[in-house]
């Protein structure tokens, strides 16, 4: 009996733990996000500059943590919370952001939008543009690019492949050699975690925004976490493939490098709970 209280109670410090060290994370976060802000929205006249609220969530587990931390890539640079399902963003805030940057404003709306990241996403492009450039001569890339191009418009899919497949190109051989990405024998690029880890902020933003229940929307992204992290054998392979998949929507270098930026802090932190919480 004495031995499972004993666990009990170190359970329980770890827990608080893990919590002191990801609030400061959090407060980093809030400063890249203030920066990035200013940067990019000179016409925005709000700059969150205050703390974020403390939530204590007794409900989350460890492995909960571990499935919302799937999606840290995006949130971090927000400056949202890293450990809770509540992003501490007000409600106002996070609809118009969705109206604005997903067309999303209804509840079936969200919904559409998660089951169309989770059963095609962008990853429906990069797979077959990963492999025509990756086993193709040069010379012979362009008619394959074209054919692929065809059947997708056949499906009425207008994708832009060419341009994909460029951004892929120029994207992948900076974040190889200036980044150093994709390191190690294990390393997979499928962009999974860019269809899976947006799909599981979504489900955060749709419970602040009062479109999903607080159980709607950690059973999504219970399922979508144990996907990401059966798929990849560590963070920052999980990381790198949101980063390709940005690389191929976008094909901007600075915003990747400034992604980049985060993810290679959300790998460092002593807060992060990418390194506070293991994958496996």
């Amino acid at each position: 009996m004495k031995t499972f209280i004993i666990i009990g109670v170190l359970a329980a410090v770890y827990i608080v733990f893990v919590i002191i060290k990801l609030m400061k994370l959090n407060s980093r976060a809030k400063e890249i996000a203030a920066k990035a802000m200013k940067e990019r929205e000179q016409q925005r006249e709000k700059v969150v500059e205050d703390e974020p609220l403390v939530s204590e969530d007794g409900v989350l587990s460890l492995h909960d943590r571990q499935y919302i931390a799937c999606g840290a890539n995006l949130i971090y640079l927000r400056g949202e919370r890293l450990d809770t399902l509540e992003t501490d963003t007000e409600q106002d805030e996070i609809r118009h952001m969705l109206r604005r940057d997903w067309h999303i404003n209804t509840r079936d709306k969200l919904l559409s939008t998660i089951d169309g990241l989770a059963t095609k996403g962008h990853r429906i492009y990069f797979k077959p543009i990963w492999q025509i450039l990756t086993t193709l001569p040069v010379r012979e890339r362009a008619e394959a690019l074209d054919k692929l191009q065809q059947d997708f418009a056949a499906k009425g899919d207008d994708a832009p492949i060419e341009q994909y497949a460029a951004n892929i190109s120029e994207c992948y051989k900076h974040l190889r050699e200036v980044s150093d990405c994709f390191e190690g024998k294990k390393c997979k690029l499928d962009a999974l975690t860019w269809d899976l880890g947006r799909a599981i902020n979504l489900c955060r933003w749709g419970y602040d925004a009062g479109f999903l229940s607080r159980e709607e929307s950690m059973r999504y992204i219970r399922k979508f976490g144990k996907e990401l992290l059966h798929n990849y054998t560590s963070w920052a392979n999980l990381g790198e493939n949101y980063l390709i998949g940005f690389a191929m929507w976008t094909g901007d270098i600075e915003q990747l490098d400034e992604l980049h930026g985060g993810h290679c802090d959300l790998l460092s932190e002593d807060s992060s709970p990418w390194v506070l919480l293991e994958s496996k």
